[in-house]
């Protein structure tokens, strides 16, 4: 079970004082850096890797203008290096001066139109950096600013509209500080802890129970606060649409295999899709090789690829 630490943040700056011009987020001394990406080519930076994939592609007829192609966009960024990467909240802290927001990049959709209310940008946005500082011989948690750690994976998902016939023209803006600031998440033993963001877990809709491997094969049932073997990790598979889903506490992968686990990750069977339902941030989990659901019957986990499309044992909640 995870033990609770009090952690300490060792903090490595390297500061790149070659521009003077402030950028759009008002930080002087950086300038942003901005990419193309493509869903089959994602980009490394400063120990940040980004990307996106597109889960739907459809034609959309837009009132008078014509029609144009549709795609609902997967983007996401995660943060590959073994350090914490750090925006602070002010940078006084490190000899500059400025607010900064939470915004470690943009990706930008350039053909994009922006048709009925459809986006044309989507911010990769970071949580609240706290971490337990000592302030007049009291202990206080301290908000320093926003950070991604180790192993963590920002996203979101927008449809977007683009003239007809054409794919999505995408750059990606990485804003100022980052991989410039960067920290260590160290226990109060001098040990590295790693960070427990990035991961969800899965929830039958149905019977609010969890997908788990406790026991040490796969189950859907009830689960204790601090249970990795219910924590996941959906990892984009590069040039797909497809999803690799990673157990936290024996790091191997959901699978259509016996026993529903597997440590190959190249395999057909640990390929999965995530497709919404009709309900909002209710999704179906489909198998690549087969096309096979996970549902719940009588409180055992089953997995068929024989259902009919509103059938709740099949639906899961993906939570953070």
């Amino acid at each position: 079970m995870k033990k609770n630490y009090v952690l300490l943040l060792l903090i490595v700056t390297s500061f790149h004082l070659a521009f003077a011009q402030d950028n759009n987020y008002g930080v002087k001394g950086f300038s942003p850096k901005t990419f193309t990406v493509t869903d089959s080519t994602p980009v490394i930076y400063n120990g940040l890797k980004a990307g996106y994939t597109i889960k739907d592609e459809s034609e959309k007829s837009v009132g008078k203008k014509g029609d144009f192609s549709r795609y609902k966009i997967y983007f996401w960024l995660s943060n590959t290096g073994s350090e914490a990467k750090i925006m602070y909240r002010n940078l006084d802290f490190g000899g500059h001066s400025g607010p900064i927001t939470n915004n470690i990049a943009l990706f930008k959709c350039l053909n994009a139109t922006g048709a009925r209310l459809t986006n044309k940008n989507a911010s990769m946005e970071l949580q609240p950096c706290k971490i337990q500082a000592m302030v007049d011989n009291n202990k206080v948690l301290a908000d320093i600013g926003y950070w991604i750690k180790p192993g963590e994976t920002v996203s979101k998902t927008y449809p977007m509209i683009v003239p007809l016939g054409e794919r999505p023209n995408v750059t990606i803006t990485f804003y100022p500080e980052v991989g410039n600031q960067t920290g260590t998440l160290m226990n109060v033993n001098n040990q590295q802890e790693n960070s427990n963001a990035g991961f969800v877990r899965i929830k039958n809709f149905a019977t609010n129970t969890y997908l788990n491997s406790q026991s040490g094969s796969l189950a859907c049932t009830t689960i204790e606060n601090g249970w990795w073997s219910a924590d996941w990790e959906i990892m984009p598979v590069q040039g797909t649409e497809n999803f690799l889903i990673r157990n936290r506490w024996k790091n191997n992968y959901l699978s259509t295999d016996n026993g529903w686990i597997t440590d190959n990750s190249n395999s057909n069977t640990a390929m999965w899709t995530i497709q919404e339902t009709t309900t909002s941030n209710i999704f179906y989990i489909k198998n690549v090789s087969n096309n096979a659901r996970f549902y719940v019957e009588n409180g055992q986990l089953r997995i068929s690829n024989n259902f009919i499309s509103n059938d709740n044992t099949s639906k899961w909640v993906i939570e953070n």
